[in-house]
């Protein structure tokens, strides 16, 4: 299962480093904070992206992308914040939902943790059997002695 988590963070942090730019003001910075997440320097591309969603708060894809870095840089609360508000601006993917999963995977928050996951494979993620893993092992948690979900 630990393995399969990592995949998917790996995966997302890809996604988000690689979508293409909508934003054509944005794209010196957006591909300024690609090169820092390809490079490894998350540290680096927060900064950029903390900064870009600070100039440009209506920007879905730097909210996406921060969020990506906040699940990478164990800020998981942050992440969860910041791929919320991708969401609301219009992100109207799959990227976010799994980030959002993740992040409340790691904070040990079963219930946000399926119903992001949920939301993602009904959006037609290209993960689908993963995710569909994920949430059988979020329900063989939540499931008491009893049989029943909690």
């Amino acid at each position: 299962m630990y393995r399969l988590i990592i995949r998917l963070i790996c995966t997302l942090a890809i996604m988000l480093t690689w979508t293409n730019v909508t934003l054509a003001e944005d794209d010196a910075k957006l591909a300024t904070g690609q090169e820092k997440a390809a490079a490894g320097d998350v540290k680096g591309a927060l900064s950029v992206y903390e900064e870009l969603t600070r100039q440009n708060p209506d920007s879905a894809e730097a909210f996406a992308r921060l969020g990506g870095m906040q699940l990478l840089d164990q800020r998981y609360s942050d992440a969860v914040k910041s791929f919320q508000r991708a969401i609301t601006l219009g992100d109207e993917g799959t990227r976010s939902f799994v980030g959002m999963g993740m992040a409340y995977l790691h904070m040990q928050q079963l219930g946000p943790a399926r119903a992001a996951f949920v939301e993602a494979r009904a959006r037609g993620s290209g993960d689908s059997e993963d995710i569909d893993h994920i949430i059988g092992w979020i329900d063989q948690r939540e499931t008491g002695a009893s049989g029943f979900r909690h």
